[in-house]
């Protein structure tokens, strides 16, 4: 168990630093995927267990320290989120594409609202996705996009990150 939550974490913490650094390259109006997000949905919906809520907490930790949000914003963000798609887990079958690419574009809207939630919570102190704004939709399509293809290349390390009864 410890040493498949220390592999997501390095896995997370990879995709993290990738997305921070070499996405640049590819970004839509300084736009990029979050890499990080998607691996926390992937973890949160294959395994029943808190593991992926942990591993959005740890990452989200870290990528505050990497930028300049307050500390704990995207911690709570991607535990919340990695929750969500947790309630979720074992419910319905995932397919290739279809399924992963929602989920894509679920996880950013709720990533979203999340985010919203906090600004009301603290009066507007902390900036929130504009509903209106195209950043917030690009970076939807964007994961929604990368979604298909992240989950592919997780597929063949899946016995590395999950229980053995849960990968396929």
């Amino acid at each position: 168990m410890i040493r498949r939550f220390i592999f997501g974490m390095v896995i997370s913490i990879g995709l993290l630093v990738v997305q921070s650094t070499w996405l640049s390259a590819i970004a839509i109006l300084d736009v990029k995927p979050d890499l990080s997000l998607l691996f926390i949905v992937f973890l949160a919906f294959k395994n029943p267990s808190p593991q992926g809520q942990a591993t959005g907490f740890l990452t989200g930790i870290f990528q505050d320290g990497m930028s300049a949000s307050p500390l704990g914003l995207s911690a709570f963000i991607k535990t919340a989120v990695a929750w969500a798609f947790n309630l979720f887990s074992g419910k319905f079958y995932i397919d290739r594409i279809f399924i992963p690419f929602l989920f894509g574009f679920i996880a950013t809207i709720a990533k979203a609202l999340t985010n919203g939630f906090l600004v009301v919570l603290f009066s507007g102190r902390l900036s929130a996705y504009d509903p209106f704004s195209y950043r917030l939709w690009i970076e939807a399509a964007y994961n929604a996009l990368a979604a298909p293809l992240l989950f592919l290349l997780l597929a063949p390390i899946e016995r590395f990150l999950l229980p053995k009864e849960k990968h396929t």
